[in-house]
């Protein structure tokens, strides 16, 4: 059994990792690129091109096909030096990537962004919802 003071002693070393909330509107993709820009300039990259699309596409679907609020979190796992950009809505649909259909006008984002990435992936929250990550280089 744990005490409070214990619990707080461990949990006080775990760095915060900055969360941006979004209303569902079409502004919500401007806003996570920026917020994106912002992580990788704090860890001294400029080059955030792939995140950007990568961000844009993950909060574009948690936008369109989603709902509720949207969460986006970006920060660099240690064990790989890579970028892991999370992108939370409460909608229960998961993402397709879907096929190279030519004559499509949409539906090829998540293909684009998959072949981008070094991994990519779904998980269920306990809340409802899903959390849809990538993890890009910096």
């Amino acid at each position: 059994m744990f005490d409070n003071a214990s619990s707080l002693i461990l949990t006080a070393d775990v760095p915060e990792t900055p969360t941006l909330v979004l209303t569902p509107t079409d502004r919500a993709p401007a806003l996570a690129r920026s917020f994106l820009a912002e992580r990788f300039r704090e860890w001294g990259h400029q080059d955030d091109y792939v995140g950007r699309v990568v961000v844009t596409e993950l909060v574009t679907n948690a936008y369109r096909h989603g709902a509720g609020f949207i969460v986006v979190r970006v920060f660099r796992d240690e064990r790989d030096g890579l970028a892991v950009i999370e992108v939370w809505d409460h909608g229960p649909g998961l993402p397709v990537v879907g096929s190279e259909d030519h004559d499509s006008t949409s539906g090829r984002g998540l293909l684009m962004m998959s072949r981008l990435v070094h991994q990519w992936g779904t998980r269920a929250t306990m809340e409802g919802g899903k959390i849809v990550w990538a993890k890009c280089a910096l």
